[in-house]
């Protein structure tokens, strides 16, 4: 499965940066795999890499000191 499946598939997405109070849009979960702002399995996967099973970490944000997020 392509790493933006994946996170579209697992449905569990950060609250959007660039709107308050709103779901993560389609094109903003790209930008974070393409700005390398999501960590699946210890590697930052681009949008269209191919996600090995089992997941064991999904972090969003890992470098941010307020914006991690872990699943």
């Amino acid at each position: 499965m392509k790493a933006f499946g994946l996170i579209m598939h697992l449905g569990v997405i950060p609250m959007s940066i660039e709107k308050e109070c709103e779901p993560a849009s389609n094109s903003e979960v790209r930008r974070w795999l393409r700005n390398k702002a999501v960590l699946i399995n210890g590697a930052r996967p681009g949008p269209e890499d191919e996600i090995q099973f089992p997941i064991t970490q999904l972090v969003f944000f890992p470098k941010a000191k307020r914006k991690t997020t872990v699943i």
